[in-house]
């Protein structure tokens, strides 16, 4: 009987390990699969359109109506594009944190279950 709680403790927590590495494992294929088959990493639904909807800005006196609407959707687009970066960057930190994490939980956790119920 005094076996019997720390086994249960180490399978649950192997368990939760697993299930960590499992989601580092998908998080791996996203972002490769994000990198290989598109030719700009995407972003979330509907970030790609939204320079396409841009607000008409007043021009000030002496300035152009085009001039303003162009560098507005050049500062938009140059948002995206930073964006896109951060996202990437935080794809690839998510895979790799997540499947660190859960291998290590699962392998230790896992080997002590593993041992203590022997």
């Amino acid at each position: 009987m005094s076996k019997i709680v720390p086994t249960i403790y180490f399978y649950l927590l192997s368990a939760i390990g697993m299930v960590l590495l499992i989601i580092g494992l998908f998080n791996i294929v996203h972002y490769i699969s994000g990198i290989t088959a598109y030719e700009k990493y995407p972003l979330n639904m509907g970030s790609e359109s939204r320079c396409d909807y841009l607000p008409k800005i007043v021009p000030v006196e002496g300035s152009r109506s085009s001039e303003t609407d162009q560098q507005s959707r050049d500062d938009c687009l140059a948002g995206l594009e930073k964006e896109r970066e951060v996202k990437k960057a935080d794809d690839l930190e998510k895979s790799i944190s997540f499947t660190t994490i859960g291998l290590l939980v699962f392998a230790t956790h896992f080997y002590f279950a593993r041992r203590r119920s022997a």
